[in-house]
């Protein structure tokens, strides 16, 4: 029987997250049996002691070694079966219900996003884009600052670049194939923030800003998904994310990046 979703997950050193990460999908508000989890390693190792909960996982190749996750993500989807894909990083969760209630959006529209909640430990910092919304667009990943991960149609995902920011720009893209705005959920995709992760090092927001502007002129030079009507609103985005991204390293303070957003939008 065909899945109903596939869910792409990168996996590097993840071992002792991706339990919680499967346990969640379990409980995403579909079969089990219906959900295959299609896990792409990109350190070397095999996965192949994880509890499948019901859930029908495959495991890409083996033998990628620190290729980046959007390679990553691409040897996923490339190896998926279903014909609606969602994501979730290894170091994540979703709420429960997630699938249930994004699915059936995403048949309709095309695609369809979760709200994005920043977990610290237990804490939750943030749950964006915030208020009452109903859809998300362009402006709402730069005024955020946010990652926010779609649950959309086979034929409109892929393929991820392979530089920091690439599931951003694959999010513009997205909401670009549905004109420019997708239904947002009324659940959450739970961002857990780790002292360990790549985004974490100091050394991140120069990579990332460096890759803001490399993403910013594959836009402007037509190499992106992203339709000409909608270039500019990408590109303001991108703008906005790196003004988000400089005032945080300007601040200096040893803080996660979201943190700095807490403080920076409650004013």
């Amino acid at each position: 029987m065909t899945p109903l979703v596939s869910v792409v997950i990168p996996a590097f050193q993840a071992g002792g997250s991706l339990p919680a990460a499967l346990a969640s999908i379990a409980a995403s508000g579909l079969p089990p049996e219906r959900i295959e989890v299609v896990i792409a390693p990109d350190d070397g190792q095999g996965y192949d002691d994880l509890p499948d909960l019901g859930l029908r996982i495959t495991r890409c190749a083996t033998h990628h070694m620190a290729t980046g996750a959007g390679p990553a993500r691409n040897r996923a989807i490339a190896a998926s079966k279903a014909q609606v894909i969602a994501f979730l990083d290894a170091d994540d969760t979703w709420e429960p219900g997630y699938l249930g209630t994004l699915l059936p959006l995403a048949r309709s529209h095309g695609a369809a996003f979760g709200r994005t909640r920043i977990l610290l430990g237990t804490e939750a910092l943030l749950h964006l884009p915030g208020g009452g919304q109903t859809a998300l667009g362009f402006a709402d990943l730069g005024r955020t600052g946010a990652s926010f991960h779609p649950v959309a149609r086979r034929g409109l995902v892929g393929p991820f670049r392979n530089r920091p920011a690439q599931d951003v720009l694959h999010a513009m893209e997205i909401l670009s194939l549905v004109g420019g705005r997708a239904p947002l959920g009324q659940t959450s995709y739970n961002l857990h923030l780790n002292a360990q992760s790549a985004t974490a090092q100091a050394a991140f927001a120069r990579r990332v800003e460096q890759a803001y502007r490399d993403h910013m002129r594959a836009i402007e030079t037509g190499r992106t998904r992203i339709a000409p009507q909608h270039g500019r609103a990408a590109h303001h985005a991108f703008e906005a994310k790196s003004r988000l991204n400089r005032a945080y390293a300007q601040a200096g303070k040893a803080e996660f990046f979201y943190q700095f957003m807490k403080t920076r939008l409650a004013v």
